[in-house]
C-alpha cells in the first residue's frame, strides 16, 4: 500500500456529534472522539458513546476504505 493512513469526519450516532475517523493502512481504526473525551477521562461532555473495543462506525469506514484501496489497485493494474 502506498497510504498509511486516513481519516474523515462522520456523524456519530451514539455521541450525538461529528467525529474524527482515522484507519492505518495495518486496519487498526482509532475514533478521536473516544481518544479525547472517554478513553483519557478528558473534559468535556462524554455524550453517549458506546465505544466497548468495537464501533459499528469505524468497522464500516474501515471496510469502505480497504474496498475502495482493492478497487484502485485492480484499475492500477490494467
Amino acid at each position: 500500500m502506498d497510504w498509511k493512513l486516513t481519516a474523515t469526519k462522520l456523524f456519530c450516532e451514539s455521541a450525538e456529534k461529528w467525529v474524527t475517523i482515522i484507519v492505518y493502512s495495518n486496519g487498526s481504526t482509532k475514533c478521536g472522539y473516544y481518544q479525547r473525551h472517554l478513553a483519557k477521562g478528558g473534559g468535556g461532555s462524554k455524550g453517549n458513546c458506546h465505544f466497548q473495543g468495537t464501533c459499528q462506525l469505524m468497522e464500516e469506514y474501515r471496510e469502505d476504505v480497504f474496498q475502495r484501496a482493492d478497487v484502485k489497485i485492480v484499475e492500477n493494474k490494467n
